[in-house]
């Protein structure tokens, strides 16, 4: 009887803690994806003397669950840039630009003096209906987490 409550002690504080691990792991997907990004607006900007503006979600519906759905690459804007993550993604994507006199939405302290862009990703890994973005800009080396309304969670990603 003490061996099976011992178990179900080790399996109460087990499972939480697995769980926790499983999200934290599935978000790098996100990390990653916002870095080639970054990469491939500066190459862009480099070539083109502006940024690549894809602001429709790609893919199209929001993965949930920590399901995968198909990324289109082929997707107007996304072949331009060249970015593509190497398969089925658990979050959506999108990135806005804008010209110099132009404001990025939700980025305080900008003076709006030279090109931007933003970097998005939103996904709903547990399937709570609750969804997480993460968030990298043209002006910072940081990745900035909020929930779906863009309420900060934790900032400093790198």
């Amino acid at each position: 009887m003490v061996v099976v409550a011992v178990i179900g002690i080790l399996a109460a504080v087990a499972i939480p803690s697995f769980q926790s691990y499983m999200q934290r792991s599935r978000t790098a997907e996100a990390v990653v994806f916002l870095g080639e990004i970054k990469q491939r607006q500066e190459a862009y900007r480099a070539e083109f003397g502006q940024y690549c503006n894809v602001p429709a979600w790609n893919p199209a519906a929001m993965p949930t669950g920590g399901d995968k759905i198909g990324f289109d690459a082929t997707a107007a804007g996304w072949a331009q840039l060249g970015a593509n993550p190497d398969g089925a993604t658990r979050f959506q994507y999108r990135t806005l630009a804008g010209a110099p006199g132009t404001t990025p939405p939700g980025v305080a302290g900008y003076d709006g003096s030279d090109f931007w862009w933003i970097g998005q990703a939103r996904g709903d890994l547990d399937g709570d209906g609750q969804t997480v973005t993460f968030e990298n800009y043209s002006a910072s080396n940081n990745i900035f987490i909020g929930d779906g309304s863009m309420n900060y969670l934790a900032q400093g990603w790198e």
